[in-house]
């Protein structure tokens, strides 16, 4: 269990954001054995179109729109880390912080259901891939990615 704490950036990135996934998040950071910062929660829709049209975003129906959304960045060893087995650390937390708090929460690596229903975040990701390539469809993994279901 991680000693994190949110820095002042990450407070300001998650003003605007409903109160659920706020508090997920800040319970996520204390269970989590990585550290993370915040880098997006509450986006005009000037942003999302920006980001869509840089082909950093697929939709403009984004969680990010409504306040329902928070994307993450994984610090390893005083450095950002984008390996996605850090993003499953961090995913776990989520998971076990949507336990403990009775809030459905969904991972950008893992589409199909809420965290909660897994057994582990790394399960809940394999589902999801394993589902997608049975569709022959390709699977979309944005592990930074959490949000409160639709």
């Amino acid at each position: 269990m991680g000693l994190w704490k949110l820095g002042k950036r990450s407070e300001d990135r998650l003003k605007g954001v409903k109160p659920q996934i706020d508090e997920i998040t800040r319970r996520a950071l204390q269970l989590s054995e990585l550290d993370f910062g915040v880098t997006y929660g509450l986006r005009t829709e000037e942003e999302q179109r920006a980001l869509v049209d840089a082909g950093k975003s697929q939709t403009m129906k984004s969680r990010h729109l409504t306040g329902d959304a928070v994307d993450v960045v994984a610090y390893k060893d005083g450095s950002v880390s984008w390996e996605i087995a850090d993003y499953v650390t961090i995913a776990e937390a989520f998971r076990l912080a949507s336990i403990e708090l009775n809030i459905d929460v969904e991972w950008g690596a893992a589409w199909l259901a809420p965290l909660s229903k897994y057994d582990s975040a790394k399960e809940a990701m394999q589902v999801y891939v394993d589902t997608r390539k049975s569709q022959d469809r390709r699977p979309f993994i944005d592990g930074p990615h959490f949000q409160l279901p639709w």
